[in-house]
């Protein structure tokens, strides 16, 4: 079992009872039919992840390759390279029509909460993933390096969607380095502008820097979240979803 599963087990009832008891806000649609649809979708993406054959060259990266550099400062330069190439390729998923309408798969969930970091289609899986293999590749990271900042991403994914409200001094200090539920929640906003912004899939810094950061202080909460022209109830359905791409 790899080990961001190890920490889904872990840290999914967490969330859960955080969601429980820290609720951002109602949530009024069925949630276990959300998370039938939301859930199916991060099965096939396990499944999508373990044969895909772009998955091979990694699988049969030595465990032991060698760098020169130490191991924490390699996991360190890893971390942070990694997590701009996530941050561009999150940009690249808004801008180009093409990867769009792969990524709207995961924009037109109703509402937030942990399920939705697992709402994405597994064409998107596969085109994130040669991305991150090509900068793997070519920089030489191993997967001693890399290992960090994987599971770093999946419990800050499964924070930001959650729908829990943080203390708001805490999330403030938080947010100034992390991805955090109230950051997040603009991107996930039903306002264009608002859904074009913060990008981090980790670390705010390069929204900050690249000018695309909503600052949760300065701004009202979205009053709602997905796409206007894919909100009815058939078009949530996992059949749906598999299919929205090809749809205009």
């Amino acid at each position: 079992m790899a080990t961001y599963q190890i920490l889904y087990l872990i840290c999914i009832p967490l969330i859960l009872a955080a969601e429980c008891r820290f609720s951002r806000r109602a949530l009024i649609h069925d949630r276990f039919d959300r998370w039938f649809n939301n859930l199916s979708l991060g099965f096939i993406n396990e499944a999508v992840l373990l044969a895909s054959p772009v998955l091979i060259p990694v699988l049969l990266l030595p465990a032991s390759s060698s760098s020169s550099l130490h191991p924490i400062a390699g996991a360190l330069i890893a971390f942070l390279i990694l997590d701009l190439a996530s941050y561009w390729l999150h940009r690249a998923h808004h801008h180009f029509r093409a990867l769009w309408r792969l990524h709207r798969i995961h924009h037109c969930d109703l509402e937030l909460d942990f399920s939705t970091t697992f709402r994405h289609h597994p064409g998107e899986v596969i085109v994130s993933l040669v991305v991150i293999y090509i900068v793997m590749a070519t920089l030489s990271l191993t997967p001693l390096q890399v290992i960090p900042y994987v599971v770093a991403l999946k419990v800050t994914q499964l924070l930001a969607h959650s729908n829990i409200r943080l203390d708001a001094r805490a999330e403030s200090l938080i947010n100034l380095v992390f991805v955090t539920p109230g950051s997040h929640q603009f991107h996930h906003s039903r306002l264009q502008p608002q859904t074009d912004s913060n990008f981090g899939e980790v670390l705010t810094i390069w929204d900050r820097v690249f000018g695309t950061f909503t600052c949760p202080r300065r701004h009202p909460e979205p009053d709602s979240f997905g796409l206007a022209e894919f909100a009815e109830a058939d078009d949530q359905r996992l059949g749906s979803l598999l299919t929205l791409p090809l749809r205009r």
